[in-house]
């Protein structure tokens, strides 16, 4: 039986939830799995554990269009020797974007041959800081996708597997990527970086869970060059001591208008398993 590692990135749980899902499912159908939160720095500067498995999945989420900068670093890295693989991203309502396709190239070239892809839905990242995007999502159908996403890769990661997948480059992704690759490092405070706001015991959790070394816990502030605006210090804050400027909760009519999702639109987006490479086109 493959033995599968299950490596993600989770700034506000939900990725996390869904590599639960697929966990659970993998260990019903007889498969021995093993789940590698990679959100915190530190997780990220262990050794990639390739030896020990058969096949991995990666999960992350989707930050405007692209996975989190820390793992467009990270992937790189790695070393596939061939092993199979299948990926996932999670997205707050708006769209998946080019996330799909870039890790979905970082891999490739990381010596990996992917053999599956996926979109699920999830309560928006901004959501902690006031915002209302899909915030029942993951539900009862969302994580059924993920389990049947989950059947699916144990057979398609199976090392005889010999079944050839591909993405197809999406549109504007070179300038897109050469955009965000050429954008200078921000050296002044964005209103959707956190802030420590009340008085709190310095337990230190903030900045030691920092997927971008970016938070000092002492001054309750982040370094603005290194945030990824992730907010997990203000997920896993267990005194609920920092928040979000007060502007991005005021920003939030502005951009459903923007990008025109109504109810009706956010209702009807459901989250889909991509077995063919055509379908994360369609």
């Amino acid at each position: 039986m493959t033995k599968i590692a299950i490596l993600y990135f989770s700034g506000t749980r939900v990725t996390e939830e869904y590599a639960g899902v697929i966990h659970g499912e993998l260990a019903r159908l007889g498969c021995d799995a093993e789940q590698v939160n990679l959100t915190a720095f530190a997780a990220r500067q262990k050794p990639f554990p390739a030896a020990g498995f058969d096949a991995f999945i990666f999960g992350m989420p989707v930050y405007a269009d692209f996975p989190p900068r820390v793992m467009s670093e990270w992937l790189p890295t790695l070393r596939g020797g061939g092993k199979p693989c299948a990926l996932f991203v999670t997205y707050g309502g708006r769209t998946p974007g080019h996330a799909q396709y870039h890790i979905y190239t970082l891999l490739t070239q990381a010596g990996f041959r992917v053999r599956l892809s996926a979109e699920f839905l999830g309560r928006h990242t901004f959501n902690v800081a006031g915002w209302r995007l899909m915030p029942d999502r993951p539900n009862d159908a969302d994580f059924s996708i993920g389990r049947e996403y989950a059947a699916l890769a144990l057979k398609r990661l199976d090392p005889a597997n010999a079944d050839e997948f591909s993405l197809q480059k999406t549109f504007g992704y070179d300038l897109a990527w050469k955009n965000l690759s050429d954008a200078p490092a921000n050296m002044e405070r964005k209103w959707t970086q956190p802030v420590r706001v009340k008085d709190c015991s310095l337990c230190g959790v903030c900045q030691a869970e920092c997927p971008a070394q970016a938070m000092d816990a002492q001054s309750g502030k982040s370094d603005p060059a290194k945030c990824i605006e992730c907010m997990h210090c203000m997920y896993v804050c267990p005194e609920k001591a920092l928040q979000a400027d007060d502007r991005i909760r005021e920003f939030y009519p502005s951009f459903l208008g923007e990008w025109g999702m109504t109810d009706e639109i956010l209702a009807h987006k459901q989250s889909r398993i991509i077995a063919a490479g055509w379908q994360a086109a369609a």
